[in-house]
């Protein structure tokens, strides 16, 4: 009841803001023993309890890692939803409902020292009665209108333990009317920039308890591009990949297509940089690295060992204790085999 009354505070004050989207206030809940250090988060897939397309689980969890990445990418090796295989999301006991624990082995972190972020969000419809008056303030009739929430929940498992040791929860209601710079390309808006900001508050909980392995080396890149063509192949069970459905599109529709998934991926990229880079390959297009360094702008990564290149895979590199091989596609087309860092 005192959430449904949230919820029905949240759409008045939407009404009476003149179609202002309306966030409340962030809960959360914290249970993060002090002994507890942790180098390692897998993040989940992102969790609609509403139908939705396997592709969207995979870009709005990027963009999660990308938050990640900014709020604590020297404190902690991060891994995304294409490096590892979920089978049961709701189970606490990651370990035994994934197979992320190999991957951890590989990079040296063990179990007891990795954690899970998981966030997910419910889709919840409410009908409001408004009133509608004539020019003279006379009440003519009444009419129900349905407003969308989104209550969205982001929390951190320490699974070796079995413990939840953070949960963040927040509410959202999308403004019909109000305009977005994007052209589409996010289907719901509200419910990213909730979710990004109960990621950071989630991150800022873990500030004690997030160590990196070892000191990292110095950034491989200053700035990257993520040309995110992994959303179009991935898949879970019962939610198909998108790529089939693009291969039959026509040649324009396809483009408008890869522009919006990589206008999602890079919010602000100008509309010339779209369409040169919706052409390109998969991969991190650098835009900015250190002089003398191992990676140029203007330079693909296209692939790392036998993985896509992905932001977190990049972060990753700079606390490896072995080098790492990976392909690169230079400004010539040309594709060059490097070790990093």
């Amino acid at each position: 009841m005192k959430q449904a009354g949230s919820l029905l505070a949240c759409a008045l004050l939407f009404a009476a803001m003149g179609g202002v989207a309306c966030q409340t206030a962030y809960r959360a809940h914290r249970d993060i023993p002090p002994e507890l250090t942790a180098h390692a988060v897998m993040v989940y897939p992102f969790g609609f309890r509403w139908p939705e397309p396997a592709w969207r689980s995979f870009e709005l969890s990027q963009r999660l890692i990308d938050v990640a990445l900014a709020e604590a990418g020297e404190q902690a090796l991060f891994f995304g939803p294409s490096e590892f295989k979920v089978y049961r999301p709701q189970e606490d006991n990651a370990w035994v409902a994934s197979n992320a624990v190999s991957r951890l082995v590989s990079s040296g972190v063990r179990p007891d020292q990795a954690l899970v972020l998981r966030p997910w969000a419910e889709r919840r419809v409410h009908s409001v009665q408004r009133e509608s008056h004539d020019v003279a303030g006379r009440r003519v009739g009444t009419g129900s209108v349905e407003e969308t929430a989104f209550l969205g929940h982001v929390e951190v498992l320490h699974p070796s333990s079995g413990r939840v040791l953070v949960e963040v929860t927040g509410e959202a209601v999308p403004d019909p009317f109000a305009e977005h710079s994007d052209e589409g390309a996010d289907p719901s808006p509200e419910l990213t920039r909730l979710m990004v900001g109960l990621t950071r508050e989630a991150l800022a909980a873990l500030d004690e308890t997030l160590r990196p392995p070892r000191p990292p080396t110095l950034p491989l890149a200053e700035e990257v591009i993520l040309i995110p063509w992994e959303t179009f192949t991935y898949s879970e069970e019962g939610r198909p990949a998108f790529a089939p459905e693009l291969a039959a599109l026509d040649a324009l529709d396809a483009e408008v297509v890869r522009q919006q998934r990589l206008r999602f991926a890079n919010p602000g990229l100008a509309p010339r940089e779209l369409t040169q880079l919706a052409r390109m390959p998969a991969g991190l297009y650098v835009l900015e690295a250190p002089a003398g360094g191992k990676l140029a702008p203007g330079e693909l990564v296209v692939g790392v060992e036998e993985g896509p290149a992905l932001p977190q895979t990049l972060a990753r590199m700079r606390f490896s204790l072995v080098p790492t091989r990976v392909r690169v596609r230079r400004p010539d087309g040309n594709v060059a085999e490097r070790l990093l860092p």
